[in-house]
């Protein structure tokens, strides 16, 4: 292969690698930790110094398109906890909602806690007292630029 073949082949690469990063969709990548306490933590300051010496019981992790929602559920058929997030269309704020649901006889009864405008990037907290412990949830939202730096970051 002589160098202009190298050349061209390289340009028709780099081209292709702009083409395929700038036509790339920014998504919303949601992280949840979720936490099963022996008791309430009741400083707020003292919410990351506890969990740094606990492992989460779940960790689910999602990505949604800008302007749509993601859903985890996690329960069982008597008792249901559902969070929700919904990022704006540019995904410069998300808003979180947990629902808790409980099965009485035929019924579900349910309550929902609503945390409105949230910043891309900043972490929330919700809780749930079950049995005899309490479930923490850790909940962030982030936007980026590409499915592929969503699933990146992810990862991590």
């Amino acid at each position: 292969m002589n160098t202009q073949s190298v050349l061209l082949l390289l340009l028709f690469n780099a081209m292709f690698l702009f083409h395929s990063t700038a036509t790339a969709k920014p998504v919303f990548a949601i992280k949840a930790d979720i936490y099963q306490l022996e008791h309430a933590v009741t400083i707020d300051s003292q919410i990351e110094q506890t969990l740094q010496s606990i492992d989460p019981i779940h960790q689910p992790r999602l990505l949604a398109a800008l302007g749509k929602s993601a859903l985890i559920e996690m329960g069982t058929d008597q008792r249901m906890t559902a969070l929700e997030v919904m990022n704006t269309p540019d995904g410069e704020y998300f808003n979180a909602v947990m629902k808790v649901k409980n099965k009485e006889g035929e019924d579900w009864e349910t309550i929902t806690s609503f945390l409105p405008s949230i910043p891309s990037g900043q972490t929330v907290y919700f809780s749930r007292t079950i049995d005899d412990s309490v479930w923490l949830i850790r909940l962030t939202g982030t936007r980026y630029e590409s499915e592929q730096l969503g699933r990146e970051s992810l990862a991590n």
